[in-house]
């Protein structure tokens, strides 16, 4: 014959700590009982866009990615005239 189970022993905090929690997570939130941002910055909600002076290298990029475009469809133009034609044939 096997031997019997203890009884299983309560868990820490007991089925109440489980209760809390479920009905702390479905409370409406308080006000005035927001967290603060990590840091201790709060920003301003007035204009969510990005000053472009303060983004390091974005004019940089932004012309190489000019340059880039403009050598592409160069290249699409040149491959069109001379390339293509002489596959086709």
């Amino acid at each position: 014959m096997a031997p019997e189970r203890p009884a299983a022993a309560p868990r820490a905090g007991g089925e109440s700590a489980l209760v809390r929690a479920v009905e702390m997570s479905l409370a409406p939130p308080q006000a005035g009982a927001g967290r603060r941002p990590r840091g201790g910055m709060v920003l301003d909600s007035g204009d969510a866009a990005i000053p472009l002076d303060r983004v390091p290298y974005f004019t940089g990029d932004l012309k190489r990615l000019g340059v880039t475009a403009v050598v592409m469809i160069a290249l699409l133009i040149i491959a069109a005239v001379t390339v293509i034609p002489q596959v086709v044939k």
